[in-house]
């Protein structure tokens, strides 16, 4: 029997998140005090909502379908929802210093709520009019936020993202009618009726998901998105954003019977996907000499491990989903705080590019070790959370040795790019701190991260 208590999951971040969105609008009259109210109200909603979902894990209120099934509650769900809780929360709480004199500042407050409620409806999804809504509500938010800015370079990477979201809406809408054909049912976890259409289904939706991940080769508009928009909107749309295409991708994928042509489709498709992802984005980021390039290029080899645990979907389903859910939590942390330092640097020094770092160490030591843990993490030195998502992720691999070796070889080449800039903080040279909230963000996202490696192992007994 389904109590009142079994739908708080779903109705705390709706209450929490859809009326500060509006509130933010209102509370905000234009002047430096009014701001603040806004801006604190958005913390407190976002901060209600993830303390919520872990109250509502921790109470086991877990496996329990709502609203007509549209909804399925479940730990990876719990897990991917916190995960985008916490890359909105890094954003947010960066942005006070950074987006005060903007005309558009309560604009992003609230599109970044939007952006979360989508998130929290679609890690719970069970459905495809609940994939279609959620959707909606977080990709245009995401498409919006990238144009904030409202100069030329922003208004051409926004442009850009959108028609990128264009046609992945396209390609889902394609994807999915398929797949009502082949089960007769709008729900997931059906049998199919024609199992041959659901193999196209589970193509074109991967294809459109994998376009809002910035996989190769769908990456073509994420390097300009990410180097021309603004730095903390960049960090809220390159974490958060990315969890708008892996988490509707898992709901689909671990809900469908994995009879053998699906295992074997799914392996070939994400495999493809996750090499060319890691031999790409390694390529191209070892050639930049700029911070903000470097993160653009190297989240497309991170969204490739994420890819290989997708192929092993099917083949080690609990190792699997577990590696993406703990890697993509790693890796949201990592990118949101990175981007709030890649802001903050230039703030300091007036460049993105690595001479820009010099000095760091000497002027601002918390900072410079914040800084060089979050790159370990992207890199996967333990016993930060970076090095567990991954492990777990080859773990998932074991049953094709050859996919291992390419993953670990593929991680160990990405130091050429992760390390330079620990290098050029620890270099001598002159630097002068500014005093703006990125600053201890960035800290607090740095100490989340390594608190969070400790813990991996236990949450990696969790999930499975």
């Amino acid at each position: 029997m389904i109590s009142f208590i079994d739908y708080l999951p779903i109705i705390i971040p709706a209450i929490f998140l859809v009326i500060p969105s509006v509130a933010v609008l209102y509370i905000d009259n234009g002047t430096t005090r009014r701001f603040e109210y806004a801006y604190y109200t958005a913390l407190i909603g976002i901060l209600v909502t993830l303390v919520s979902l872990l109250i509502m894990w921790s109470l086991s209120i877990n496996d329990i379908k709502l609203f007509s099934n549209n909804i399925y509650i479940d730990t990876s769900g719990y897990f991917l929802a916190i995960a985008a809780g916490i890359g909105t929360l890094i954003a947010v709480a960066g942005s006070k210093d950074h987006i005060i004199s903007w005309g558009t500042r309560s604009s992003f407050l609230s599109l970044s709520l939007l952006t979360l409620f989508g998130l929290v409806y679609i890690s719970f999804a069970y459905s495809i009019p609940m994939i279609f809504a959620s959707w909606a509500v977080s990709a245009s938010a995401t498409y919006a936020i990238v144009m904030l800015r409202k100069d030329a370079n922003s208004a051409l990477a926004g442009s850009k993202y959108l028609i990128m979201g264009l046609v992945s809406s396209s390609l889902m809408i394609l994807g999915f009618s398929f797949y009502v054909v082949a089960t007769k049912s709008l729900y997931f976890g059906v049998t199919p009726t024609y199992p041959r259409l659901l193999l196209v289904s589970v193509v074109f939706v991967s294809i459109a998901f994998l376009f809002k991940m910035g996989a190769f080769p769908f990456h073509t508009w994420l390097p300009d998105v990410y180097t021309m928009s603004d730095r903390v909107m960049v960090s809220l749309v390159s974490s958060v954003g990315k969890i708008v295409g892996i988490a509707p991708l898992i709901r689909f994928l671990i809900f469908l019977d994995p009879y053998p042509s699906l295992k074997v489709l799914t392996f070939i498709i994400f495999a493809i996907i996750a090499v060319g992802s890691l031999i790409i984005g390694n390529i191209t980021a070892f050639s930049r000499n700029d911070l903000a390039a470097i993160l653009s290029f190297s989240s497309i080899s991170q969204v490739g491990f994420i890819s290989m645990g997708f192929a092993m979907m099917f083949i080690s389903p609990a190792v699997a989903k577990t590696g993406i859910v703990i890697q993509t939590i790693a890796y949201v942390i990592a990118q949101a705080g990175l981007f709030l330092f890649v802001s903050y640097i230039e703030s300091a020094s007036g460049t993105s590019k690595l001479e820009g770092l010099r000095g760091l160490s000497r002027s601002d030591r918390a900072l410079a070790f914040a800084g060089t843990i979050l790159f370990l993490s992207l890199l996967g030195v333990p016993p930060i959370m970076g090095f567990w998502g991954k492990l777990f992720i080859f773990e998932s691999t074991f049953s094709q040795p050859w996919f291992t070796v390419i993953g670990v070889l593929m991680s160990a080449i990405s130091a050429g790019y992760y390390i330079p800039p620990v290098r050029e903080i620890f270099r001598e040279g002159t630097f002068k701190p500014v005093n703006v909230t990125e600053r201890d963000v960035i800290v607090y996202a740095a100490v989340l991260v390594l608190v969070l490696g400790i813990l991996a192992p236990l949450l990696y007994m969790v999930i499975v």
